[in-house]
């Protein structure tokens, strides 16, 4: 493109934003006046609306803030949703900023002529998504199949926006710092609620009216434990909650191993406290169990160093805290006596789900009985049990939503994203960029990935808004594709390239 051509392309695109912007100061003087002669506005309304409409149009004139904006709210899940989990259509917050983010990046693009990136990982998806539509002709659960359809469009939007807007290192790796810090404040926010609010009942918990509040009453070993506390976080479920910090986990520990001053370093090593202490909170065995094997599989891949005197430190820590630790957490997990199938109901009743799963998807093998299909298994068991439940087991469920076919899809997607973390990892020690992510930023995205494909062992872990999982695996093909393609270039030239940076330019959205 000529030099004449590319200025008037940027002339343009400076045109269209100051007509944006035009646009947005309209809507937002017209709302505010309509809003103060009605009789039902008030001045807080009257003083929100033109805010949030100015940041509307801000958002939308920057792909890159918000890309940050989309990162930000994702930990806040329950907290941001306009409707409760039983409703067909869900609103939340994450759902409106990530349309603003999508048609942000798509207008922009369109205005740049900026290359639109889609991959192999995306298609195999999109083929999933696919077959996940078709369950409305067969599913005996229609409004589970139609929400869940919904779920999965959600995600391949949002894997979509990450492969693209992650392609620039500076901001993949801001997003991910958003992400934490975010994830952080809803811990503090929990620790804070856990000890000096109370708990709601599960029932509350799906709706509106419980909207704020972070500690579920649990009733589901009633016989052997009574009710015990569960924080939940900002999530609908303390399982959903613990999978989310632990896969924040990884990542806070790369920061803190690359971390250029003692602030960064302590700022690390308090999210990383804060997320620990709400793994404890969550009052649920898988998560600590899998919180603990994340930080061995962390130290083995040398994110941190493993010593005697490190492992004589956490001791005596772990020891001196022993005190602070809650009563809720003794009687259900700490109390060793509980890890057994006569005093477990949850580890009973596992068993007869997978039995109950496995009977399905050997009926339905072809086509499955349609994504979010929750009444089928209450069907084939010998208990009474709630009317609508899952397996608790991903590779199960999966299999028995979507058939053979629409399993090997899914799968695949995720093994092609885990061996993009995995190629990026080692092409990032040759085109490593000066101030961009480091071949351990992979390393982490790898761990957070096998951690939830080990979770999903015990519990339908995919069927969570795992959006945290989403924005890494997105950042890790995003990454991978430009460092490979970088290599490429490098290899058709035959020159030598420089180590300090991409030989490909980045994206000027991205810069």
């Amino acid at each position: 493109m000529s030099d004449e051509l590319r200025a008037a392309w940027h002339e343009r695109l400076r045109q269209w934003r100051a007509a944006l912007a035009a646009l947005g100061a309209v809507a937002s003087s017209g709302a505010a006046l309509g809003i103060g002669g009605s009789s039902l506005g008030s001045p807080w309304l009257l003083l929100g609306v033109p805010v949030a409409l100015g940041g509307l149009v801000v958002l939308m004139l920057s792909p890159t803030l918000s890309f940050l904006a989309v990162a930000l709210v994702i930990p806040v899940e329950r907290l941001g949703r306009f409707t409760g989990d039983s409703a067909m259509l869900t609103i939340s917050l994450m759902r409106l900023v990530g349309t603003v983010c999508l048609a942000s990046y798509l207008l922009n693009a369109l205005l740049t002529r900026q290359r639109i990136h889609f991959g192999g990982a995306l298609a195999v998806y999109t083929l999933y998504f696919g077959i996940a539509i078709t369950g409305v002709f067969h599913s005996t659960h229609m409004l589970g199949t139609v929400r869940h359809i919904g779920a999965i469009l959600g995600n391949l939007l949002f894997f979509f926006l990450a492969i693209n807007l992650g392609r620039s290192q500076p901001l993949a790796r801001r997003a991910v710092m958003v992400w934490l810090f975010a994830t952080f404040a809803a811990g503090v926010y929990t620790i804070v609620t856990w000890h000096l609010g109370s708990g709601v009942s599960d029932e509350d918990l799906t709706g509106t009216s419980a909207r704020f509040a972070t500690v579920l009453t649990d009733t589901s070993e009633w016989e052997a434990l009574s009710s015990v506390a569960r924080a939940t976080g900002p999530t609908s479920h303390a399982a959903v909650y613990g999978m989310n910090l632990i896969t924040a986990i990884p990542l806070l520990l790369y920061f803190f191993k690359h971390a250029g001053s003692r602030r960064g370093q302590a700022a690390s090593l308090l999210g990383l406290a804060v997320t620990l202490y709400n793994v404890l909170l969550t009052n649920t065995r898988a998560v600590m169990l899998v919180a603990a094997l994340v930080l061995l599989l962390c130290g083995l891949r040398g994110l941190y160093r493993i010593t005697a005197g490190g492992i004589v430190g956490v001791v005596l820590a772990g020891a001196a805290m022993t005190p602070l630790v809650p009563d809720a957490v003794w009687e259900r997990v700490l109390d060793t006596s509980n890890y057994s199938v006569a005093k477990s109901a949850t580890l009973r009743v596992r068993f007869d789900y997978w039995e109950a799963g496995l009977s399905i998807a050997a009926e339905h093998w072809l086509t499955g009985i349609g994504v979010g299909n929750q009444v089928e298994v209450p069907k084939r068991l010998n208990f009474v049990t709630a009317e609508e439940t899952t397996v608790h087991n991903e590779f199960i469920f999966t299999l028995m939503e979507v058939g053979v076919f629409g399993w090997l899809l899914f799968f695949g997607f995720l093994t092609l994203v885990y061996l993009a973390a995995v190629r990026a990892q080692r092409l990032a020690a040759r085109w490593q960029a000066p101030d961009g992510v480091r071949p351990d930023f992979f390393v982490a995205i790898q761990i957070s990935m096998l951690a939830t494909l080990l979770f999903g062992v015990q519990v339908d872990v995919f069927h969570f808004p795992l959006k945290g999982w989403w924005l890494l695996a997105g950042l890790a093909w995003a990454q991978y594709s430009v460092m490979s393609a970088a290599a490429r270039a490098h290899s058709e030239a035959q020159s030598p390239v420089a180590a300090s940076s991409y030989p490909l330019p980045l994206p000027t959205y991205a810069r």
